[in-house]
């Protein structure tokens, strides 16, 4: 087994173990120090952002979203949301907290979309 499965193997006893034990958990993508604050990064690679209708955009699943803002409530810790876009190589980011003031909407599948305005966007 190699180093890249036996962490994977380890992570997922750790979920089990966390799941049994009753503890409310999810794995962060990255955490970074910037300017004396720590902050969490939520990250999707995309080829393409939500097509209308309602709006352009970029989501993240509805239980991820209630996750991380109830941590940002209990810590201060806030969470940026990153997406790769890969059709035209840009980052899309914006806060998490600040997205969910705005109109969002919530797809069959558990998604939550923003319009692509709410976001920052930076080429590579």
């Amino acid at each position: 087994m190699g180093m890249t499965e036996q962490g994977i193997k380890g992570e997922q006893k750790l979920f089990k173990y966390l799941r049994d034990k009753g503890v409310e958990f999810f794995q962060a993508d990255g955490i970074g120090l910037q300017k004396g604050k720590y902050s969490l990064y939520e990250v999707k690679l995309k080829s393409e952002p939500f097509k209308p209708p309602p709006f352009l955009g970029h989501g993240l699943e509805i239980r991820q979203v209630r996750a991380r803002l109830k941590f940002q409530n209990k810590t201060g810790m806030r969470c940026r949301f990153v997406v790769f876009q890969e059709n035209d190589n840009s980052v899309c980011s914006a806060w998490l907290d600040e997205l969910e003031k705005g109109k969002y909407f919530d797809t069959s599948n558990g998604i939550r979309i923003y319009p692509i305005e709410n976001f920052e966007i930076e080429l590579l």
